[in-house]
């Protein structure tokens, strides 16, 4: 009977004070629902990556040597920490499908068990011809289980019939070369195959490297060591799982969502957890005479203390469930299959261990601050719980003791000043509020800012070709190229992976470029935008990429050269790459270091139109306009783009929810005072400016300390955002301008609200609460 009244009380006080509670749900159900949100996008990803990494027993090395021998594996299968080495052919392959697409092949031995497809449909049997082909390859060029394809290897033609579709581990994020910056599962595609399937080819099994797989805590750069020594100058390079391409493309984005997921959602629980504190506060110290009536009747101190701070934990867990139903599907839902990465699914993971200690913090902002403001009101006695708090002592204000300035304010004027200096708490959490509320909508902005931002710096700043035309290196060199007499600007590349030591001993794999030393095409520059040039005797390094190896101007790197040991190159050069990290060196230097110089693209800014007829040679194996990668640049940001528009909104709506709760706290508050001096003659606008003006007290210095806050959080995302994107989180006026609007013009359609409110003021209701 006690409980049930006291639950028809909480429902009573709820609908009494439905805009507070309301307000305090909705912030509490924004928090929830980023956290749960954006974890469960990085959660999903790792969770199906590492599914995918553990049914196909992925390689933890690759090494990749020419014909590796039987000494050579079994030297491998000696190191500390190997429990497994297997041999493997892996190379692009043309196709005579429409448009030329290319396959990457693997050839597996018939007794290997790593680097396995994930068959989704047929079946890939140990011995026999069959092959699996890639699912989404085979979808986007109309093929299925019983088709032939034909595949070119070592200028000899093959048909392989497909005996299975499936998925690689290696292939989840595929892009073809340096040319493609978005998967394209129409122009590319992988092929396993056994390996008697390419005897025909090369007349016997032939392989190209050698998998590894490693026991769980070994130290992998002590096993590359070791594997360096057993190869010796065969060894083209070693690869590690972290390394390669799909896997740090994987890892990539779970980091670029773990750091949203970290950043935004801490400041949207301080942002909450401050308003909904002096939300609270209020609430139950606007109950003491309620309470002061609970005990006179005889209830207990815990079923008083446990009936207030249900108030705080209805809210809180409503607010929480409602976040986990919204940040998963809202979010998830929207963005995971936005990622470009090749799953067998897209179900949305939650972690639920992320979302209870969400919950416990929103608990702790609500049900805790209501059971701690009603536990201060517990040891005072009925009788002086039902009389109303004293009046807080007067003091005179900083502008009371200048009279000259002081005379000359209207009344009120006088009114708003005291009210906001008697009221400094509100004022103060308001003003936080509003400051995490602006600082999260300009960090959005800027962040939003910084990712477009990285398209003009690439294609626009940095490379100034119209076309870039990858090369077939087997059918031309240097001569070939220059005697093609091209109409427009010419400059030839060669791009390739480089094996390289750092300082600290580490061994990495990182694209390299080399060019000529006055490259009309690719204008390099540093972070303050000074033009860099290529170096004549050492080689150029971008800016994170420094970070990364640990080095600086002036230090060595030992470099693998072509079938030969490595060589010490000095650091000349830093400069600056918003996206795609790697090294450039000149032509000159690369000769001189006992290398030749083979070109495998040229980049053309043509004097007219484009020479189709060299564009359509068997010299060219594909070719791809600046525009088009400017095109696919954007498009792999475009759902980080699409995250932060999304954080924009919420911080909005954060925004307007704080704002809102403040106002109309300060309209309650002070309702009997307005009802008064509505009796006293003042009129409705008068009496509407002294709550209005007020609101804003806390919106400008709000929006003012906001800044530093949304230029902190955009750093923080910058800096640990993506290791391959170089960004800075500097803030531009544009932005801080759109972020103060937004503030202003919630602060605007809130006070229009209040103002509604104050002209259907109940004057006798007002008069009459006090008893």
């Amino acid at each position: 009977m006690v409980r049930g009244a006291l639950w028809k009380k909480t429902i009573r006080d709820m609908k009494q004070s439905k805009s507070q509670f309301v307000s305090i749900l909705i912030m509490a159900t924004l928090a929830v629902s980023i956290v749960t949100g954006l974890d469960s996008i990085w959660f999903t990803i790792q969770n199906h990556a590492d599914a995918m990494y553990r049914s196909t027993s992925l390689s933890d090395l690759w090494v990749t040597v020419a014909n590796p021998s039987e000494q050579q594996l079994w030297g491998i299968k000696q190191i500390d920490g190997v429990t497994r080495v297997e041999q493997r052919y892996c190379a692009d392959a043309d196709t005579d499908l429409p448009g030329n697409p290319t396959l990457r092949v693997y050839a597996l031995d018939d007794r290997s068990t790593l680097d396995q497809p994930d068959v989704q449909e047929g079946s890939f049997e140990k011995y026999g011809g069959g092959a699996v082909l890639d699912e989404n390859f085979a979808e986007s060029n109309g093929l299925k289980i019983g088709d032939v394809v034909s595949i070119k290897l070592n200028g000899a033609w093959v048909r392989v019939p497909i005996t299975g579709l499936g998925l690689s581990s290696e292939q989840i994020f595929a892009v073809k070369n340096s040319a493609s910056l978005m998967p394209d599962s129409k122009s590319f595609g992988f092929l396993v195959v056994h390996a008697g399937t390419l005897e025909s080819v090369y007349g016997r099994k032939v392989y190209n490297q050698i998998s590894v797989r490693l026991a769980s805590g070994t130290d992998v750069p002590q096993v590359e060591r070791q594997a360096d020594a057993v190869i010796g100058k065969e060894l083209i390079g070693i690869v590690s799982q972290k390394d390669s391409g799909s896997v740090n493309s994987v890892d990539s984005r779970i980091q670029q969502f773990r750091t949203l997921g970290i950043v935004f959602p801490l400041l949207f629980f301080i942002v909450t957890a401050l308003i909904t504190q002096s939300t609270m506060v209020r609430l139950v110290e606007n109950q003491r005479s309620q309470i002061g009536i609970l005990k006179a009747l005889g209830y207990s101190r815990r079923s008083i203390l446990w009936h207030y701070t249900s108030y705080g934990v209805v809210i809180g867990l409503c607010g929480s469930l409602l976040g986990l139903a919204m940040g998963p599907n809202v979010f998830g839902r929207i963005l995971v299959p936005r990622v470009k990465l090749t799953f067998s699914d897209y179900r949305i993971s939650v972690n639920f261990l992320h979302f209870f200690l969400a919950m416990a913090l929103i608990l702790i902002c609500t049900g805790g601050v209501s059971f701690y403001a009603c536990r201060k009101l517990q040891g005072d006695t009925p009788a002086v719980l039902l009389r109303d708090r004293p009046p807080k002592k007067g003091n005179h204000i900083f502008l009371e003791s200048l009279p000259s300035l002081w005379r000359k304010l209207k009344f009120s004027s006088k009114l708003i000043a005291r009210n906001t200096m008697k009221n400094k708490g509100r004022l103060m959490m308001s003003t936080v509020g509003v400051m995490g509320c602006t600082g999260a909508i300009l960090a959005a902005l800027t962040i939003r800012s910084m990712i477009s931002g990285i398209t003009v710096q690439m294609y626009g700043t940095t490379f100034n070709y119209d076309q870039k035309i990858l090369v077939d290196q087997t059918k031309t060199d240097t001569r070939y190229l220059a005697n093609q007499e091209l109409n427009g600007i010419v400059q030839q590349t060669e791009e390739s992976n480089l094996e390289l030591i750092c300082p600290n001993g580490r061994r990495k794999m990182e694209p390299l470029t080399i060019t000529s030393k006055n490259s009309p095409l690719i204008h390099l520059q540093d972070v303050s935008g000074n033009p860099v040039s290529i170096p004549e005797n050492g080689i150029a390094v971008s800016r994170k990429l420094t970070e990364t190896l640990g080095v600086k101007p002036g230090d060595s790197i030992q470099i693998k050269r072509t079938d030969q040991k490595y060589v010490t190159v000095p650091v000349t050069q830093v400069f600056y790459l918003a996206s795609g990290q790697g090294i450039f060196m000149s032509d000159a230097y690369w000769k001189s270091l006992g290398e030749t110089f083979k070109p495998t693209a040229l980049l053309v800014k043509w004097n007219g139109v484009p020479n189709e007829k060299f564009l359509s040679s068997d010299a060219v194996e594909e070719s791809v306009t600046r525009e088009s990668q400017r095109s696919g640049l954007s498009g792999s940001t475009q759902v980080v783009n699409i995250a932060v528009a999304m954080m924009i909104v919420m911080g909005a709506a954060l925004a307007f929810v704080v704002l809102y709760n403040t106002s109309i706290l300060n309209f309650t508050e002070r309702i009997r005072d307005l009802a008064t001096l509505r009796v006293l003659g003042f009129y409705h606008g008068e009496i509407r400016n002294l709550v209005l003006i007020e609101n804003y007290f806390s919106v400008f210095p709000g929006m003012i300390f906001g800044i530093p806050v949304g230029r902190s959080i955009s750093w923080i995302v910058a800096k640990n955002l993506d290791s391959r994107l170089d960004l800075f989180g500097t803030i531009t006026p544009q932005n801080v301008l759109i972020a103060g609007i937004l503030t202003l013009f919630f602060a605007w359609i809130i006070n229009r609200a209040v103002a509604k409110k104050m002209k259907n003021l109940d004057i006798l209701s007002a008069l009459k609460s006090v008893e």
